[in-house]
Order: C-alpha cells, then structure tokens, then sequence
C-alpha cells in the first residue's frame, strides 16, 4: 500500500515526505545571535512571553507541520479507504455461522423444489396405478403381496434357450444315424422338434397358473387348454419316437407314412432308445413348463398390473434417494466449510494484526516527524534564549519554558483523529475475532446439531408425505 512506510538505515521514513530540518531555520535566522541582539536591545524582559524571533521561528516550523498535516489528511483517507476494504474482505471471508446456514437453507431449498418438480409429473399416474393395483387385489381376493416375477427376462429366456440347445443336441444324437442326410440330418430333425418341444412346453406352463385364478370360468379354460397343450406334446413326443423307429429301417420314409402307426399304437415302442427319447424329451417338456409357470406372477395378470405401478413407485423412490444423497452431500459440504472456517479466521486475524501493526507504524512515524518538529522549535527557542542571557548576565533571568509552545501563536497539533478512527476500527474487529475463535468450537457443535435438524426436516418419510399431501390438494384445486 502506497501509505506504508520505508525502512532505512536513519529509521523509519516516510514516502516523499522528509523530516523536519531545524538547521534549514537556523542557518537563515542563527537563534544565538538573534537572542544576543534582542538583549542588548530591550532591557525590561517578560520571560513568559515569546519574542517578535521567537514567533517567526514557530511560524516556521508551524508552515512544516502544516504541511505535515496536509500530508498525513490525505494518507488517512487512502488509509481509511483500505481499512474498509480490508474489513468488507474480513467479512466476505464468513467469520459466523449466519452464512453457512443460510447457504445450506438455499441449496437445501432448491434440491427441495427439484423434487417437488419432478413429482408433480409423476404422482398423478402413481396414484392411479396405485388404485388400480388395489383394485385388482380387491377384485381377485388378492392380499397384499409382492408379485413374483423374474428379475432379469433375458436370464429366463436365456435358461429356455439352453433347454432347446441341449434337446437338439441329444435329438441330434439319436436320429444322426437313422436320417438319410445323416448327422447335418440330425441335427435339423433335433432342433425342430426341440423347438416346438420348449416352446410349447414354455406356453404351457404359463397357462397353468390359472388354475390359481379366482373366477372358476377362467380357471377351467386356462386348465383345458395346459391339458391341449400337454397331450400335443405327448403327441409330439410319441410321433418322433416313432418316426425315428421307422427311419432306422426305411431312411426314405415319407413323415407323413408315420402318422397312422403313431395314432393306432401309439405306445407301441420297440427299442430302448426310443423311450430314453421320449423320456428326455418329457423331462424338458418339465422344465419348460416349470419355466413357463415362472414366467410371471402365479397370479394371471398380477405381474402385469404390478409391474406398471413399480415402475412408477421405483422412479419415485430412485427421485427420493437422490434428493436425500444430495442433501447429505450438502450437508458433507457445508461441515467442511465449517471445519474450514477456523483456519479462514486464523488467516483473517493474521491479516488485521499485519494490517494494525503497519497502521501502528505509520501513526507513531506521523507522531515522530511531529516531535521531531517540536524538538526543533525547543532547541531553537533555547539556544535563542540562551544568546539573550550571555549578554544579560547572571543578574537577569531570560530561562527557557515550554510554555512559549503553546496558546495564540504557538505550535499546531498533529491531526491524528481520522488515524485513530481506522486503528480503533481495526482493534475491534481483531476483538470481535478473538472472542468469536474463543468460542469457536462451541458455537460450531451448537451448528452442527442445527444443521442435522434441518438436514432431516427436509427429506425425512414425514415431510415427503406432506409435500406429496399438498402436490395433491394443488392438483385438485387446479382441477
């Protein structure tokens, strides 16, 4: 700062501004000599009262001081106007608590609203699917349980996938030596009836759980076509074995040639293989059913409507759980601004006391060149004085007093109010700092109890229901 002062071998000084040089006065007006001469011309002598020399030399060293004055007004403004930026720097550096709770009340506010936001588009058709999953409780004497239902789709046709595979793979085996195409043959005979197998099979099984539905109509529908689908099967299963019977004695049969044995005998088998075909192909038609039945809810369209308002009721708890990450991410970040606020203080304070030890510095230089000013009228005055009493004698007393100093015509004061004023400014925010880092840590656990009451108050299961409870009266008034 251009009001600071310089260091330098003759003492602190100063920028463009010099002592007081009473040898510049004296050199002019010698005050020995002077003092001689007003003796010799005036004998009656009141001591007390400065001489017409005397005068001229305090308005000297007054037209100094003057200017001194001068100078020191225009560095106590500069000064003043770096003390206010200095404090108004302190106090953006948020020694209290006020700020920061006000930041997390205004961040907390605004995670608040997105919430809010987010679930004025999404409750209305929440609610619906809500009611409506009741109602379909209600209607099929439901109680209120999860729906049962693979979580992943892709795992469960990947699992039926593998039973087609595996069927085709063994159909491959038995019929690669029978078929006149042989194993390629096979291998296209395996996966047909492999396919129709499982699918079928699948179709079945997710038919099968209305047996478990409430209405006796649906039940027996859903039962009779599983018995369809169950005695096409074993049809399927029966007509392979036979055709495969038929095809290890004439490769060049016609498919159609093995449908009349199939249905006259159909259970007339005459080799071990076709029957650990037929048993293979019945326990993956069981799987296939197992896996169909577990395809959806045991319940006929409970998965459905369960699923739909899931989606919904899942989205609203993904929007709740982020609202309540970020409001403890808010909460993280304002303890850490509060943890940093003590090392903030400890950096304010070091900046004031660096502050008010060069203000310090300045004042008693200002005060300096002033005594330094004073010390020169002094000395001029006695040495002046002295000259008189040479020529006096020893009967006269012509003693100097500091007196001559002061009242009408004697030396100008320093002007230091406005310095004083930016010191005294600087010492009481250094107080205030002081106290508050006595009290810091109390005042940062009373804070932080604060900030968890409010941190809760915000997201907590009770305040979500009444923000959804005035989402609702908001939309009926609309409405």
């Amino acid at each position: 700062m251009a009001w600071r002062i310089k260091k330098t071998e003759h003492g602190k000084i100063f920028d463009r501004f010099n002592y007081f040089d009473i040898n510049k006065i004296n050199k002019k007006l010698d005050p020995k000599v002077l003092g001689g001469q007003f003796a010799s011309n005036n004998q009656v002598i009141d001591e007390t009262k400065r001489t017409a020399d005397e005068s001229v030399y305090l308005r000297e060293v007054n037209h100094y001081i003057k200017e001194l004055n001068e100078y020191g007004t225009k560095k106590a403004v500069e000064i003043k106007k770096d003390v206010v930026t200095v404090l108004q720097n302190i106090d953006k550096d948020n020694n209290t608590f006020i700020k920061l709770e006000r930041f997390f009340k205004e961040k907390a506010s605004v995670i608040n609203d997105a919430f809010i936001h987010e679930e004025e588009k999404n409750q209305e058709q929440r609610i619906d699917l809500r009611s409506e999953l009741n109602n379909f409780r209600l209607l099929n004497k439901l109680t209120k349980r999860e729906a049962y239902y693979p979580k992943s789709y892709i795992l469960h046709f990947a699992w039926i996938f593998v039973f087609i595979f595996l069927e085709a793979l063994i159909n491959s085996y038995f019929f690669g030596e029978a078929s006149s195409l042989g194993l390629l043959g096979g291998i296209f005979i395996g996966f047909v009836t492999s396919f129709f197998n499982v699918i079928l099979s699948t179709i079945a099984g997710f038919v099968l759980r209305y047996k478990n539905h409430a209405s006796y109509f649906k039940k027996f529908i859903g039962l009779s076509i599983f018995l369809l689908l169950l005695a096409g099967i074993l049809f399927i299963h029966l007509f392979i074995a036979h055709y495969r019977e038929i095809l290890s004695v004439n490769p060049h049969v016609d498919i159609w040639a093995v449908l009349k044995p199939t249905l006259e005998h159909p259970f007339v088998l005459h080799d071990m293989e076709s029957i650990i075909l037929i048993s293979i192909g019945l326990l993956i038609t069981l799987f296939s059913i197992l896996k169909g039945m577990n395809f959806d809810d045991e319940y006929p369209g409970y998965g459905r409507v369960y699923r739909r308002w899931k989606i919904k009721e899942d989205a609203f708890l993904e929007s709740k759980k982020q609202a309540r990450t970020l409001m403890r991410d808010l909460h993280t970040l304002t303890l850490k601004k509060s943890d940093g606020m003590m090392d903030t203080l400890g950096a304010s304070k070091k900046k004031l006391e660096a502050f008010d030890s060069d203000l310090d510095a300045f004042i008693n230089t200002f005060r300096g060149y002033h005594l330094r000013a004073v010390e020169g009228a002094r000395k001029t005055l006695s040495e002046y004085r002295a000259g008189a009493k040479f020529v006096y004698g020893e009967q006269k007393s012509f003693e100097y007093n500091d007196k001559l100093l002061v009242g009408e015509g004697g030396l100008c004061k320093l002007n230091i109010p406005m310095l004083l004023e930016s010191k005294h400014l600087i010492q009481n925010e250094l107080k205030n700092i002081n106290a508050y880092i006595d009290d810091f840590y109390v005042n940062q656990q009373k804070f932080e109890l604060s900030l968890e009451k409010m941190k809760d108050n915000y997201l907590n299961d009770e305040s979500i229901e009444k923000i959804l409870h005035q989402i609702k009266k908001n939309r009926e008034v609309e409405l």
